[in-house]
């Protein structure tokens, strides 16, 4: 395929594929946890000694409360969360995770097809503390490459830069689209700093998730803009579901994760040290399956190196804008030259043009004229034979 049609295709291909990646990443996340999963800010410098003092808070100031305004968790209800950190492999087994890789499957159902991407993810942990992320997605080729073959789609984030590469292209990363890519992405747990993230834990009634007792466990964000519900096996301790909303009256969708599979993953760099993940996850959207997701590998501390959160490889989009306007500039010169005479040729003369012959004009036929009688002829008389024997 020429260069010019792939560049010609490829701001289609970018805007299909990220409405698509959008859409699947928005199936497993929840829009509250889109800030909060972005690295936590730098803490505030300390104001100067010249700086004035914040007035203290009013005894009977009942907005914010006496202890900053943070309401408290239930014990009740980190009882539960613990209860199923322990199950996963500890706390402090999860913080020592420096590096993981993910091999797994999205497949999207829509009531007339099915949709399987191939996914590798790579998460890596500074000395800072900061999340790096890689994803390399393998989509169907969409009708967008010469012979349909598969599309592939990178995003990386090394802690403060990010960049998306598609169909062979570089472009920067940010704004919302940055946001969707980070959020949610955990190398440990979302539980281990749930409560840094701003989330206040309360216990619910028990229930059951297709058979199993199960504790219920309400997560809601500070800010009161997002309400969630985790499911915890009351045998095992382990997550079977977690519950939201999205959306506003009257178009609310209930969304509910199921998890299930939980397989033991050991680490490479320690093989007595392990962790449990569900290893298939099912979301329903008002209780129809939308999104699959099946794990076929998990490595910890496997060595990933750092390079790789470094910008892909590939021509900036703007060198490909660049091309493309280039390519077309030379198709329109090329012709006007074709359509300039060239030296000796004979310029063509303007003419008039001819009118057009006027269409004719229907009449209505004459009437045929009434037919005349044929004459009937007047018999002439016999001559008289006496006189011709004279």
């Amino acid at each position: 395929m020429k260069r010019g049609i792939l560049a010609g295709k490829y701001l289609t291909g970018l805007m299909l594929l990220l409405g698509l990646l959008l859409v699947t990443a928005l199936t497993f996340t929840d829009p509250a946890q889109a800030l909060t999963s972005i690295q936590d800010p730098p803490p505030a410098e300390q104001p100067s000694q010249e700086a004035k003092e914040p007035k203290p808070i009013a005894d009977d100031d009942d907005i914010l409360g006496g202890d900053g305004g943070i309401p408290a968790s239930e014990p009740a209800a980190l009882e539960v969360i613990q209860k199923y950190l322990d199950a996963v492999g500890g706390r402090e087994t999860l913080l020592s995770i420096t590096d993981r890789v993910e091999i797994f499957k999205n497949k999207k159902i829509d009531p007339t097809n099915e949709t399987v991407m191939k996914m590798a993810r790579f998460l890596k942990r500074t000395g800072e503390g900061v999340l790096m992320i890689r994803e390399e997605w393998q989509l169907p080729g969409l009708g967008l490459t010469q012979n349909n073959e598969p599309l592939t789609f990178v995003q990386v984030y090394d802690g403060e830069k990010a960049w998306v590469k598609a169909m062979g292209a570089v472009s920067p990363l940010a704004g919302k689209t940055l946001i969707v890519f980070v959020w949610d992405k955990h190398i440990d747990d979302f539980f281990i700093s749930f409560a840094e993230n701003g989330y206040i834990a309360s216990l619910k009634d028990d229930g059951e998730i297709l058979g199993t007792p199960c504790k219920i466990v309400e997560l809601k964000a500070f800010a009161g803009n997002q309400v969630l519900n985790y499911a915890f096996s009351v045998d095992d301790g382990l997550l079977l579901s977690k519950t939201w909303s999205e959306g506003q009256a009257p178009a609310v969708v209930k969304k509910e994760v199921f998890y299930s599979e939980y397989t033991r993953i050991r680490f490479s760099d320690d093989r007595n040290r392990w962790v449990k993940v569900p290893t298939t996850k099912k979301i329903f959207e008002d209780g129809e399956l939308s999104l699959e997701q099946n794990y076929d590998e998990i490595a910890l501390n496997a060595g990933v190196s750092s390079t790789k959160f470094g910008r892909p490889e590939g021509r900036s989009f703007e060198e490909v804008r660049r091309e493309r306007e280039a390519e077309r500039a030379a198709k329109e010169l090329e012709g006007a030259k074709e359509a300039t005479p060239k030296d000796g040729d004979k310029k063509p003369v303007w003419e008039k043009p001819k009118p057009k012959p006027k269409k004719p004009v229907w009449e209505k036929p004459k009437p045929k004229p009434a037919p005349k009688p044929a004459p009937v002829p007047t018999p002439v008389p016999a001559p008289d034979p006496v006189e011709d024997g004279r």
